[in-house]
């Protein structure tokens, strides 16, 4: 395994950073308890019938992965995906979906917690074919030029991902 070149409190000064660029709403835990008929990559759906069943309402928001480059680990960057949780009736958030079936594609859990920026103004694309999620967000943990061309190649990919996703949905 390859030693990671970012201390926990860069880390932490980072997420936090971040998080300002996406929403003024609380960054927290959201507390991990996938459902057993729960599907990866479902959270709207697995949040719409956590809601059928037990009540409460979804949360919609952002999940964080780290990543770095994969030829140099001391140029790291942050995954921000969106990401829906169950706001429970006594108030508590939480995650109802399985992780991913790649630990390399799992968010970042602090305890027995996901880390969860809540985000009201973050609800799902709906065409009248696909519920989709919004594009996912992405900041450069330095000013490195080649990380900062990086991250940008990745945010233009995930939006023309998102659009043919979008487009799918639209009227023929």
């Amino acid at each position: 395994m390859r030693q990671l070149m970012i201390s926990d409190s860069e880390l932490r000064k980072g997420i936090t950073a971040f998080a300002a660029t996406i929403s003024g709403q609380p960054l927290g835990l959201a507390k991990h308890c996938p459902e057993p008929w729960g599907q990866q990559m479902r959270c709207f759906e697995n949040v719409g019938r956590k809601v059928q069943q037990d009540g409460g309402r979804g949360q919609s928001g952002w999940m964080f992965q780290f990543k770095y480059l994969a030829d140099d680990a001391s140029l790291g960057y942050l995954v921000a995906t969106h990401h829906t949780v169950w706001h429970a009736p006594g108030g508590q958030l939480i995650d109802v979906t399985p992780f991913h079936s790649n630990p390399q594609n799992h968010p970042l859990c602090p305890g027995d917690g996901v880390l969860f920026l809540v985000d009201d103004a973050a609800p799902p694309v709906f065409t009248d074919k696909v519920m989709a999620p919004l594009p996912s967000r992405f900041f450069p943990l330095s000013a490195e030029d080649r990380l900062v061309e990086h991250v940008k190649r990745l945010e233009e990919e995930e939006r023309q991902a998102c659009q043919r996703i979008y487009d799918q949905g639209a009227p023929a």
